[in-house]
């Protein structure tokens, strides 16, 4: 089954170029639309995205997607991808749209869509996505929501804590990598809360700077 738009973790391509606002919106309102097929009635859709530029401007879009094909988007912030589906549980939501490049320049950004089950789209749900796009978009009155959703961190914190409360890491120095990206809010703390002492770097995102000499292909600032 031939993909056109989505790889093999979601859509991705340059913000403003390939991944445009117009893109983002269809795709959304294409994804809520086939959840609404599916019986849900009003699709409630978690979105997340990391610290891009581009980032704020794709949220709006995949919003006015969601809301568009009748869906409520719940904004949930900067937020890194493992957040989705530990919220999508906590929550009861029926969809996330999530939208990052992880270890890609910032000039890149993504879009990846998890079900309800907490695991990204099938291969057949994002081919009927992109056969969508080339229809007419579905009409409804029954216009959609968008709001933030507030305490996504704190929730996302919780249930780390949670699922690791056994580990305990006191007497530990550890040093994290944040990659100036979307654990910058959450990566120490997680580990604080086990009990180690932590040192964080790449923690002052500024929209440019994700992954920029930092990060999983830049180990030299943690040596």
């Amino acid at each position: 089954m031939a993909r056109r738009l989505f790889g093999t973790d979601g859509v991705r391509g340059v913000a403003g170029e390939f991944l445009t606002a117009e893109l983002a919106l269809a795709l959304a309102r294409a994804a809520t639309t086939g959840a609404r097929e599916r019986g849900v009635e009003r699709p409630r859709v978690l979105v997340i995205r990391d610290t891009r530029e581009s980032g704020e401007m794709l949220e709006a879009a995949v919003a006015a997607g969601v809301a568009a094909a009748g869906g409520e988007a719940l904004l949930g912030g900067v937020l890194p991808t493992p957040a989705a589906p530990l919220l999508l549980g906590a929550y009861g939501f029926d969809m996330a749209a999530v939208l990052s490049a992880s270890h890609n320049p910032y000039e890149d950004n993504g879009i990846k869509f998890f079900g309800p089950d907490g695991f990204k789209l099938s291969d057949e749900a994002e081919h009927e996505i992109e056969e969508a796009l080339d229809r007419p978009p579905a009409t409804t009155r029954r216009v959609g929501r968008i709001r933030a959703l507030h305490g996504t961190r704190e929730d996302y914190l919780r249930a780390l804590h949670s699922r690791f409360a056994e580990l305990d890491l006191s007497g530990r120095d550890i040093v994290i990598d944040c990659a100036n990206g979307a654990t910058v809010h959450v990566a120490a703390e997680a580990f604080r809360r086990l009990g180690a002492t932590v040192t964080a770097i790449a923690v002052d995102p500024d929209g440019r700077n994700i992954n920029a000499g930092v990060g999983s292909t830049h180990l030299g600032p943690l040596t």
